[in-house]
């Protein structure tokens, strides 16, 4: 357990998880920003907030966060990045849950038009661990 421990508060550990959640994010946010008519489709597709925010939110979520993967990429802010990025995903969690619980057919949207994927039971799992890994990020170097 100590060196589990000792490992989570790795300053070389943080700094990874950092990066890695970082790229993500930016890989995330790009697509999005490039085609936001296709990513308000995506977020319509859910159901899972009224249509008078779905523009809205098409609007401000990839450029939230491409902010994140900045700050994480940078070391501007890291920690805060981290913390945000793990709140998202949280919010992704939920999102997806409910869709995987009502049964709906619907790519994610996770990257914009240029990623496929269905959401389900392997987006849930893939999203937990990135997850984890934004909790790992978020941790304070001793």
């Amino acid at each position: 357990m100590d060196a589990l421990k000792r490992f989570l508060h790795d300053r070389r550990a943080i700094r990874v998880s950092q990066i890695v959640v970082g790229v993500i994010f930016l890989f995330a946010a790009l697509p999005k920003i490039g085609d936001l008519g296709s990513f308000a489709l995506q977020i319509h597709n859910y159901r899972a907030i009224p249509v008078a925010l779905e523009n809205v939110m098409a609007m401000t979520l990839p450029w939230i966060e491409l902010v994140i993967a900045l700050a994480l990429l940078l070391g501007i802010y890291a920690r805060s990045g981290a913390v945000l990025s793990a709140g998202l995903m949280g919010v992704f969690l939920v999102a997806i849950g409910q869709a995987v619980a009502r049964g709906l057919d619907i790519d994610c949207g996770c990257f914009g038009t240029t990623d496929a994927t269905e959401v389900g039971f392997v987006k849930l799992a893939e999203d937990v661990g990135l997850l984890v890994l934004a909790v790992v990020a978020s941790l304070r170097a001793r």
